[in-house]
């Protein structure tokens, strides 16, 4: 299957959302947490099993960011355009303890 690709920055279109990408997240992170899609589908929403909400979104400069809502704090996400949704939703559970 061939990629579509955006005209601005060439970079392959992904065929996930980022609530596609927090949903997926759940798998690595328990039972306790919840997946919520964004407006406009533009971003992902985790809760922590503490209530901590999370954002997952992407950068006008084409890179994914984990954010902890409650402290503002960001980390752009170590993924790449061109990884599939298993791959960027481990990262996702990887980093987020960073963010506490």
């Amino acid at each position: 299957m061939k990629r579509r690709t955006t005209a601005y920055h060439n970079q392959p279109i992904p065929t996930f959302s980022p609530y596609d990408v927090a949903n997926a997240a759940l798998a690595h992170l328990g039972d306790q947490w919840q997946a919520d899609p964004g407006p406009w589908a533009v971003t992902g929403h985790l809760k922590a099993w503490d209530g901590t909400p999370f954002t997952i979104g992407v950068n006008p400069t084409g890179e994914l960011f984990l954010r902890n809502d409650h402290l503002g704090d960001a980390v752009a996400l170590p993924v790449e355009p061109t990884d599939d949704l298993a791959t960027i939703a481990r990262a996702v559970a990887d980093i987020i303890g960073d963010l506490y």
